[in-house]
């Protein structure tokens, strides 16, 4: 109930912060908040769009080892954690994200769950800060446990350019009844996500970064470096973000070759069938192994293992001129059938994401797509569900493998502005989606998704943070707005415009954390015009997009059809004029017909013959209101 009043209260603020005038929002054409201001006054960042001369980002650098315990389902870690403050400021605490308190007792959570499903947490059994070792058991005033944060006060601040070494022990259970973006999915299965002790982003725009983990908001994490130790039973497979270090180790030899193989094979090769696993010596070792992986400048490390699960993969060049190439992998229980597949389509996915749209060279080593529940991206690794349908499986597998660009490899705050990662995920794969399944539309998918909630009460712009959202608020604002958002800007700018704009933006941004304006700002830079006349509606506004039909007027030369713009979000025109000799005749006017501020406009044809009927819009256009779409003689 707290937790409720606090997001209806800090919500109302923001909402009134979006219609409140400031001298820096006349400068720029868009309302911007105070301590965005000051960022770009402190040379962070820069209104071309541009990471500003001072901008920095801070990193860490973890080693971890870990054991799986499947009979308990228990998971029990040590880390070693070095922190590095590449900010110009002198740091006085620590924020540590403890992710699996989301099911401690006592703690908010954005859903109802079943009481069965609550842990005790995470249990710490050693923390240290620099060469201060805390008495966990009585803490003092510099520890404090809040949510899914812990905060660290520091007896001596760190100074700029300087690190700091955390080390921790710890454990937490794993469940079965919540597996909500990770869990254990049987007593063989599992997704180890949001998992180890993670030091929080500070960052330029909000300092340290202390919102709690409630379910609903996803990523936001420094690019850090990874070296993972993960021990399992003998009989379990492990693949994780990153690169296997010993593979000869782990694997015995028929399937070291194997694997070996598919690294540079561009067929799909079978690592682990469905024999292997039944006659289950597939890895080599005693009663338990210890697989080891390492990553580099990425925002997080997930884990997928289980026992008697198939494997296959495949090799890809994504970079002609470098002759890079990515090991492909799908790892999956032999029942769902829809996976035997999914390596092929994988390698078809990154090849279209990386030669044609948006045309950005995959920008990982590697991609496992591990047969788990739901849907969720993590860095080169994917967890989804089995699907019945084949265009949903393609829907499922492009969106989640595209999330490899945002928030990954573009480290977007996904908790606060989460359609700069989901938007993207949605709209950037709606060709090749269509090219690989013809019969799934995705254009049509979304917007209709959209056009259910726009407008209503609960929908908000996409600018209200997303810690405020949950529901039908967030999944409106986060996915489906914004992607309709994009895909009409691209077809305003046309293809290779707009092409070229997100690769600018992405080339500025990868590896670093942009916001909103730095998205914004960088487009109309590269397109050398002020789109604040699209940005304001469809990301600061309230409203909805509709037009009408005003009226039609047949003269002897033409005929005039008078197009209304009802809502304030600008949209294309698609106007479509039957007539009674069974002839017909159409126009499509992208968005661009709005950017004056004008609430009508004028679509003209010849005449040809007596109009039958005048039709606005279709299926791939929302419109709030079709009952005056359509003009009967």
């Amino acid at each position: 109930m707290i937790s409720q009043l606090l997001r209806m209260i800090v919500l109302i603020s923001l909402i009134f912060m979006l219609f409140s005038p400031d001298i820096y929002s006349q400068k720029t054409g868009l309302y911007t908040p105070l301590n965005i201001q000051w960022a770009y006054e402190n040379g962070t960042r820069s209104i071309d769009g541009k990471p500003g001369p001072r901008y920095w980002i801070n990193k860490s650098s973890y080693d971890i080892s870990v054991e799986l315990i499947p009979d308990k389902k228990l998971i029990v870690g040590s880390e070693t954690i070095k922190y590095f403050n590449n900010s110009p400021d002198s740091l006085a605490m620590i924020v540590i994200r403890l992710y699996q308190d989301l099911l401690k007792k006592g703690n908010a959570r954005d859903w109802q769950i079943n009481p069965e499903a609550l842990t005790n947490g995470v249990f710490l059994t050693k923390l240290k800060v620099g060469s201060k070792l805390f008495n966990l058991a009585q803490p003092d005033d510099s520890f404090s446990r809040y949510g899914t944060n812990i905060y660290l006060n520091l007896d001596t601040k760190l100074p700029p350019s300087s690190s700091i070494t955390v080390e921790i022990d710890w454990r937490f259970e794993i469940s079965s009844l919540f597996p909500v973006r990770m869990g254990s999915y049987n007593d063989t299965t599992y997704m180890i996500a949001y998992w180890y002790p993670q030091i929080a982003v500070y960052d330029d725009i909000t300092m340290w970064d202390t919102f709690q983990y409630e379910g609903t908001t996803e990523f936001y994490n420094d690019f850090n470096d990874y070296n993972v130790k993960i021990t399992v039973p003998r009989e379990y497979v492990v693949w994780a973000t990153g690169v296997l270090q010993n593979p000869q180790e782990v694997l015995r030899e028929k399937y070291f070759k194997r694997y070996n193989q598919a690294h540079s094979s561009e067929e799909i090769i079978n690592i682990i069938t469905a024999d292997d696993a039944d006659d289950g010596a597939v890895t080599a070792g005693n009663e338990k192994n210890r697989w080891i992986y390492k990553a580099e400048h990425v925002p997080d490390f997930a884990i997928g293992t289980a026992k008697g699960y198939l494997w296959d993969a495949t090799s890809l060049v994504v970079d002609k001129e470098s002759g890079r190439r990515v090991f492909i992998s799908a790892a999956y229980n032999r029942e769902s059938k829809d996976f035997y597949g999914v390596a092929q389509l994988s390698r078809d996915i990154i090849s279209k994401l990386s030669n044609e749209f948006p045309g950005i060279p995959f920008p990982y080593p590697e991609m496992t797509v591990f047969n788990g529940r739901g849907g969720m991206e993590y860095p080169m690794m994917v967890n989804d569900g089995s699907m019945e349908d084949n265009g949903r499986l393609v829907q499922l597998t492009s969106h989640e493998i595209t999330h490899s660009y945002f928030p990954f490899y573009t480290g977007t705050n996904e908790r606060k502005y989460a359609w700069m990662d989901e938007g993207w995920a949605v709209m950037v794969p709606f060709d090749l989606q269509n090219e690989l399944e013809p019969s799934y539309e995705p254009r049509i998918d979304y917007c209709q998704r959209y056009t259910n909630y726009a407008g209503l009460e609960l929908e908000v712009p996409p600018m209200v943070s997303s810690t405020l959202l949950t529901s039908t608020s967030y999944r409106t604002a986060a996915y489906n707005r914004p992607a309709m958002a994009y895909e009409f800007l691209r077809d305003y700018l046309g293809d290779d415009l707009f092409k070229k704009a997100l690769k600018e933006y992405v080339k500025r941004w990868n590896g670093k954390h942009p916001i909103p304006y730095d998205f914004f700002y960088t487009f109309n830079d590269v397109v050398g015009e002020d789109l604040n006349w699209y940005w304001k509606p469809w990301f600061f506004e309230f409203g909805y997009p509709d037009l009408a039909i005003d009226d039609v007027i047949e003269g002897k030369e033409e005929i005039k059809i008078i197009i209304g713009k009802k809502g304030n979000i600008p949209v294309p025109i698609d106007v479509k004029i039957l007539y009674e000799n069974g002839s017909q005749d159409s126009v499509r006017i992208n968005a661009g017909i709005w950017k004056n501020g004008d609430e009508k406009t004028v679509v003209t044809f010849k005449n040809s013959a007596k109009i039958k009927s005048v039709e606005l819009g279709n299926l791939t256009i929302p419109d709030v209101n079709f009952k005056d779409n359509k003009y009967t003689r």
